[in-house]
């Protein structure tokens, strides 16, 4: 049986035109104090113009910071040109930063076409689930940020995945990992996991999910 993720990517996570990439990326950034549990207020994450779409000459789309607290030390911003052939995203981790860059002009070519082999009438609520948990809760291939002078911090439940070259995926994944993260798998991440399962599961036939509804609260 081949696995949905492929297919879930797709539909979600793969918007095709200049527009639909601007809309995911925007949606997504709307919905984030959401996701994180917080207040629909630009205060909790700190100045407004911090959070202001930045519109530049070279066509990037800029975020920061990005921290599901105002007073978080853990958090991430990113920017992407509206191609998606460059991509980069810095992971905020007390006085330390991370930066990870992407750059390919073959981006979507990536993507594997064995999602073909899936059937929309015949895959199941609890096949895109598991899929989607795998991917995005507990990715195989993950990192983990540690402090060495706390060994309290709840570092084990940070699983930074980047086994993936699409930034769509990859900044999803990361807001996934600040929902809650002092509190590992959560209610609250399990409650996201409902939420984006039931939307791709009740938009199974449709050829792509919009990000309007991808990111529908």
């Amino acid at each position: 049986m081949p696995d949905a993720w492929n297919w879930i990517e797709k539909k979600a996570f793969n918007p095709r035109t200049e527009n639909d990439k601007q809309k995911w990326l925007s949606c997504f950034h709307k919905f984030l104090p959401g996701m994180w549990g917080i207040e629909n207020d630009w205060s909790d994450w700190g100045k407004p113009k911090e959070v202001t779409n930045l519109w530049l000459s070279d066509e990037m789309f800029k975020k920061q910071p990005l921290k599901p607290l105002r007073d978080a030390a853990v958090g991430f911003s990113y920017s992407i040109n509206y191609s998606a052939e460059q991509f980069s995203i810095l992971l905020f981790f007390f006085k330390n930063i991370f930066k990870l860059d992407y750059d390919n002009n073959y981006l979507f070519e990536f993507i594997n076409q064995s999602s073909n082999q899936i059937n929309n009438d015949t895959i199941t609520y609890e096949r895109i689930k598991k899929s989607i948990s795998k991917r995005i809760s507990h990715p195989a291939l993950h990192i983990h940020l540690k402090r060495i002078d706390d060994e309290e911090f709840p570092h084990h439940n940070l699983r930074f995945g980047f086994s993936t070259n699409n930034p769509f995926v990859i900044l999803y994944q990361t807001a996934f990992q600040l929902i809650d993260y002092k509190n590992g798998d959560s209610d609250m991440r399990e409650q996201e996991i409902s939420r984006i399962t039931n939307i791709i599961f009740s938009n199974k036939n449709k050829l792509q999910i919009s990000a309007g509804t991808l990111f529908k609260k």
